[in-house]
């Protein structure tokens, strides 16, 4: 049976009690692990997603109190670790010495962190030690597979014109990329159940004329704007996530597939920048002052009576988050959110609860570097947990755009 320290646990609880929830697989923790959560869910020098992780594992400790063998550590056993040069006088010494009285009871027992010196003090003390499963769990809507060679790329494309998926393991609606030499070669999209090449698309719209795309990339973002409901837009500034956005939308409301843009509003100031306070006006000058104001003038001009005259006629709507709560969007609108990293999970589930079944939704925004308060930071951001949650789904695309391409300075920044 595996016994868990504090770190693993904070960093592995999804997994931990997935397993235990369905495989029924029960594990040991030390009630010194117990205090430490504890601690930290007040402590005020940790960070959000530390504090908010104990949470996690507080509230799953106490649901599964009866399915969990927590160890007491007996005083007793401080002259062991006075004993040992190599065991330290603290916590971790504590779990570590726990764990061995343990083994002499449970020969199977396997101690888990993820701290590499509590690793190394465990086996010098004689237990045999693991780490949690590593899984890179960062979803971005594709799949590269690289190659060198022509034989493993004939094995590819093998198993993608005999549609068997068993080992690729590609999701509904998920991409797939295929390199050779660092090239693409090839794209294609796991829809229905089968891999379906990508044809080259193209937006059509009055306001911004035919949207090509600029890269790979950018023709697998147009695949999803077209042929899904729902759509998240990722990469770094400039990369033409809200260009492709609002093309989508103008093409379809040009076509009257749409009535409606709503744009989702959480007008936040950059972080690190001073506020400049109250701003007059009404709700929609207010927001047109702000930095939804600003986003939209740089894609339809500096004069903002195009703008005002979508607003007055109803074609664009500007929606607050704070406004959100009983809205319903059902009907045939286009719903946007630019900027969506600056999001909680809370915020996002709100906004998304406010969608009705012929909603058209674009999500986009750059939850790597570009997140402006620290409560939206980490697994509480409301873009990450976007992924999570319908990836998979048939309604659903995802694309992280990989190139800048508003200028060279702005290229080169990105590194900064």
């Amino acid at each position: 049976m595996k016994f868990y320290d504090t770190c693993a646990l904070l960093n592995g609880y999804t997994e931990i009690f997935k397993t235990l929830e369905k495989e029924g697989e029960s594990f040991y923790i030390s009630n010194i692990t117990l205090a430490e959560i504890e601690h930290i869910k007040t402590a005020a020098n940790k960070d959000f997603d530390v504090k908010y992780k104990a949470r996690q594992v507080s509230q799953l400790l106490n649901r599964f109190y009866d399915k969990i063998q927590i160890k007491n550590y007996d005083k007793g056993w401080d002259s062991i670790i006075e004993a040992d040069p190599i065991l330290l006088d603290n916590n971790d010494s504590r779990i570590i010495v726990t764990a061995v009285q343990l083994e002499t009871e449970d020969k199977s027992l396997i101690f888990v962190s993820e701290d590499l010196n509590c690793l190394n003090t465990a086996r010098s003390c004689g237990l045999t030690t693991g780490r949690l499963a590593q899984q890179d769990d960062t979803y971005i809507g594709y799949k590269v597979l690289q190659t060198y060679e022509d034989q493993q790329l004939a094995r590819y494309y093998d198993m993608i014109f005999s549609q068997d998926n068993s080992e690729l393991g590609i999701l509904e609606n998920e991409y797939l990329v295929i390199k050779k030499d660092d090239k693409i070669i090839d794209k294609y999209v796991y829809r229905n159940s089968r891999f379906e090449p990508i044809k080259y698309r193209t937006l059509q719209t009055q306001m911004f004329g035919e949207i090509k795309p600029k890269d790979a990339y950018q023709e697998l973002a147009i695949d999803s704007l077209i042929s899904n409901q729902l759509t998240v837009l990722r990469g770094p500034a400039g990369s033409g996530k809200s260009y492709l956005a609002l093309g989508a939308l103008f093409s379809l409301l040009e076509k009257d597939k749409i009535r409606q843009i709503i744009i989702f509003c959480n007008t936040c100031a950059t972080r690190g920048a001073a506020k400049l306070g109250y701003y007059p006006g009404d709700k929609n000058t207010k927001l047109l002052d702000s930095q939804i104001g600003n986003f939209l003038m740089s894609k339809f001009g500096s004069d903002t009576y195009f703008i005002e005259k979508m607003i007055e006629e109803r074609k664009l709507v500007l929606l607050p988050l704070s406004d959100c709560r009983g809205v319903d969007l059902s009907g045939d609108v286009g719903v946007y959110w630019t900027e969506a990293q600056n999001s909680s999970i809370d915020m996002m589930k709100l906004a998304l609860q406010r969608c009705g079944e012929n909603s058209y939704v674009i999500i986009d925004g750059d939850d790597s570097c570009q997140v402006d308060l620290s409560e939206y930071s980490g697994i509480n951001n409301g873009l990450k947990r976007v992924s999570k949650i319908f990836k998979g789904q048939d309604y659903y695309g995802e694309v992280t755009l990989e190139k800048c391409y508003r200028s060279r300075i702005a290229d080169q920044a990105e590194k900064m």
